[in-house]
């Protein structure tokens, strides 16, 4: 794996889903109950809080879309995924989940965001708070829609270029 350095020029902020908050509520609500229990270790309770912290908030923090000049970085929670723009071979939207989109690298706790179908790095699924101008922007980057213009239509023409 290469590593690579250097500024995003484009930075999209992930969206976290409502049932993902409701999720971490539980799990400081069950440390808390925990602690109020007589007899209770003081470990188990914070044990709760550490494992909590330690898999559910880093989502919340590390969470969002990297555009570089060359490729794409998604950093959700521990993981960074690197595609590179030249790898791609579509990028669109999704409402809702079905097995054909499922992916190696799930970035997304909606199940409305964007999918990038780049099979040498792994496809990826990832939600940010908005999706349709991170569509537009990977398209652009990845060439993608040069190549649909470019392709001859059902009659067997290739569009008229303006």
């Amino acid at each position: 794996m290469r590593i690579y350095k250097g500024n995003p020029e484009l930075v999209f902020r992930g969206r976290v889903a409502p049932w993902y908050g409701a999720l971490s509520g539980i799990v400081a609500a069950a440390a808390a109950v925990l602690a109020l229990q007589p007899g209770m270790p003081a470990g188990v309770p914070a044990a709760v809080l550490v494992a909590g912290a330690v898999f559910l908030w880093p989502v919340v923090v590390r969470n969002r879309v990297e555009l570089y000049k060359d490729r794409l970085e998604v950093v959700f929670g521990w993981s960074r995924t690197i595609i590179p723009y030249e790898h791609m071979r579509d990028v669109r939207r999704v409402r809702g989940v079905s097995a054909s989109d499922f992916t190696s690298h799930n970035a997304a706790t909606t199940a409305d965001g964007v999918f990038v179908d780049a099979p040498l790095d792994g496809d990826a699924l990832v939600s940010v708070l908005n999706n349709d101008s991170l569509v537009t922007e990977l398209r652009r980057r990845a060439g993608l829609d040069a190549k649909d213009a470019s392709e001859p239509t059902s009659a067997g023409v290739l569009p008229r270029q303006m």
